[in-house]
């Protein structure tokens, strides 16, 4: 499955009407979390019970029936992700934290310049590009004053060329990645280029009355200049991820433990900058796309280790540069780590190929 997002322009009744229903998904969703915490309710209990109050409520009688389902389910997939250890435990969610809802196949039917969504009616989409592949859902998602769809597609078989190139990526601060090829990318802080507007619309903010219209609209300026950030983010990740997983059909990336280095006060504002998981993940469905793997290996010593006689060479964080005292290399020191993450890269590689290989190889001796 593919996901291609586009921009809709819905009316003033239009957007009323799926505000109404992000708030009714929003106040189930909590409901049904409440039920799991005081009566243990599981997904199965729920959807049953969810049928009978829906008779009940005329609030949940306007939403179609499969998106109050979605509510359910994605209740459910928190709760698994929790007990898989992937999460935390689901929270119950305030009106700025509830931003999307999701039809079957059987609530939408995509048009010419238009989608039309079940007990909400035709509305405009700007189709920036064509859609490969059959629709089986569609997600509308609320961005701040914006609308989105998102189509899910099952995506038809491309013929695409195969990469031959391998990558160690070396993610940091101040160079958002060092490659092994010896490329360095320098980390274009896009929140640096915003922070001071940020601030400013912060003290505007904290100076308004609660519950006042000034209040409001202070808030919408605020969430748009972070918006403004994330999608710089975004926008700087999708190249990278895509340049990376073209040339490439195999990008190793350290396996950093990224939630706990934020917990560091004095670099969780630039590792958040960074955006490494995104990046990370990103490239990885990319490369998979195009036949190609991501692999994730352990970042010990990967900074100290030289890449060109594995002799181990300590430095603290202040020396950029790596030079080797056994080899006589001298390298960036970003760049020297990208190496041995590639190196760890390979080696694992093989490691995973080798069964597969004498499987192989014994249905050959037997096949003769």
């Amino acid at each position: 499955m593919i996901t291609y997002k586009f921009r809709i322009y819905p009316t003033p009744l239009q957007s009323q009407k799926m505000e109404e229903t992000i708030e009714t998904c929003r106040r189930l969703y909590n409901d049904m979390l409440d039920s799991r915490i005081r009566n243990h309710a599981g997904l199965f209990a729920q959807e049953r019970q969810l049928t009978q109050v829906r008779r009940e409520d005329k609030f949940l009688r306007a939403i179609q029936s499969h998106v109050l389902q979605d509510v359910a389910t994605r209740l459910d997939k928190a709760h698994q992700a929790f007990f898989s250890g992937l999460s935390r435990y689901p929270k119950f969610r305030r009106r700025d934290r509830y931003n999307s809802f999701t039809f079957d196949y059987t609530g939408f039917r995509v048009g010419n310049g238009s989608v039309k969504l079940s007990m909400i009616g035709d509305v405009r989409v700007r189709f920036h590009r064509r859609i490969a592949g059959a629709v089986k859902r569609v997600a509308v998602i609320r961005d701040i004053d914006q609308w989105f769809v998102a189509f899910a597609v099952e995506e038809v078989p491309v013929e695409r060329k195969a990469a031959q190139g391998q990558v160690g990526v070396d993610a940091g601060v101040s160079n958002i990645v060092a490659l092994s090829d010896g490329t360095i990318i320098e980390n274009p802080h896009f929140l640096d280029g915003s922070v001071e507007r940020i601030k400013s619309l912060q003290r505007r903010l904290s100076r308004k009355r609660r519950g006042s219209a000034n209040r409001e609209k202070a808030k919408l300026s605020l969430a748009k200049a972070w918006r403004k950030v994330r999608r710089q983010r975004d926008d700087f990740a999708h190249k990278l991820s895509y340049e990376l997983s073209e040339k490439n059909n195999l990008i190793v990336f350290e396996d950093l433990r990224i939630g706990n280095m934020v917990k560091n006060h004095n670099l969780a504002s630039a590792i958040m900058d960074a955006s490494w998981g995104q990046l990370r993940r990103l490239t990885a469905y990319k490369a998979e796309r195009r036949g190609g793997r991501a692999l994730l290996v352990n970042p010990s010593g990967t900074s100290q280790k030289c890449s060109g006689c594995e002799m181990v060479v300590l430095k603290d964080l202040s020396v950029r540069t790596h030079e080797c005292p056994n080899c006589g290399l001298v390298i960036d020191r970003d760049v020297n780590a990208a190496r041995n993450i590639l190196q760890a890269g390979l080696e694992r590689a093989r490691v995973e190929a080798a069964p597969l290989l004498v499987q192989r190889r014994r249905i050959s001796k037997f096949g003769r």
